[in-house]
């Protein structure tokens, strides 16, 4: 009883290759991307947004500082010494790492 290719049997072929391609499975041969790709791509740019807002919140800051440096002096000074290391001639410095570095050693 050789029926060969019957309306449902090729139906059921044509929606079997149909869901191949759909589900994206096929995609290495030349297929279309599919829906794995498209949940995988959603993925990817939900992550890369969420770094863009995590920068801009960034650079906010960073210009918040840059305006505050630009208009203060003190802030330029403090700013300085705190970068170069170097102390103003009111100010005065512990040093605590040799105290507690000697700690250590006993």
């Amino acid at each position: 009883m050789n029926e060969g290719l019957t309306p449902s049997r090729t139906w059921g072929l044509v929606f079997g290759i149909w869901v191949l391609l759909l589900t994206g499975i096929l995609a290495h041969w030349g297929g279309t991307p599919g829906i794995i790709q498209a949940f995988r791509l959603a993925s990817l740019l939900s992550g890369k947004q969420q770094k863009v807002q995590e920068l801009e919140t960034q650079i906010a800051g960073l210009d918040t500082e840059s305006v505050r440096l630009e208009k203060s002096r003190i802030a330029q000074e403090r700013e300085i010494r705190r970068t170069l290391g170097y102390a103003a001639s009111d100010e005065i410095i512990f040093d605590f790492t040799a105290a507690s570095a000697s700690k250590k050693a006993d």
